[in-house]
């Protein structure tokens, strides 16, 4: 192909490179996904922080792939070589912020799940509670993850005598989440706990 594809291209090249950049998107979040079932990273424990390093380096896998196949096919420019590298990140940050983290802590997963693993049986709203206290929260320590995930990331940490404080940081974080419960008017108890 001619390097007049460049400016603006046939119908034939814009077609082309639509199909590439979704066969390589594909290929790369298969990648993207499969990065999950090895030990690469596994000393992160948060989930999204893991997610976040795999997106980018698939991202930059995706865009490299894109500067290789540019060596031959002149009509892809470097604009398009940073358009996959952002598209990818983009979509697949969306993915693992909506889908995999909400699976990961999602209090309405848990109890869907442990009814379907029961459902032989038929429940009050008491005794589901009571599953959630016992095992999500006791058995599974979701309480203790979550408190290690913000020692983990900053927004608190621990004093010399073994309490723990909140730091400038999680101040930051605070501010901006009830800026946007402000925005969005969601429930103001979430941010504002000893609110009545």
């Amino acid at each position: 192909m001619s390097k007049s594809g460049k400016g603006g291209g046939t119908a034939g090249s814009i077609f082309a490179l639509i199909g590439l950049y979704v066969l390589i998107y594909l290929v790369c979040t298969a990648l993207f996904i499969g990065l999950f079932h090895t030990g690469l990273l596994r000393n992160m424990e948060v989930l999204m922080y893991r997610g976040v390093a795999f997106i980018v380096i698939t991202g930059i896998v995706a865009a490299v792939i894109m500067g290789v196949i540019r060596k031959f096919w002149g009509f892809i420019t470097v604009r398009d070589i940073i358009m996959m590298f952002v598209i990818f990140c983009c979509v697949n940050m969306v993915f693992l912020t909506l889908i995999p983290v909400t699976v990961e802590r999602s209090v309405s997963v848990f109890m869907l799940s442990y009814m379907e693993e029961n459902s032989d049986q038929t429940f009050t709203e008491e005794s589901v509670g009571e599953v959630f206290t016992s095992k999500y929260v006791e058995d599974y320590g979701a309480f203790e993850k979550r408190f290690e995930e913000q020692v983990v990331t900053g927004t608190i940490r621990q004093n010399e005598d073994g309490t723990y404080s909140i730091t400038e940081s999680g101040e930051f974080v605070v501010k901006m989440f009830r800026t946007i419960a402000d925005w969005f008017d969601t429930d103001r108890r979430l941010v504002y706990p000893n609110e009545n």
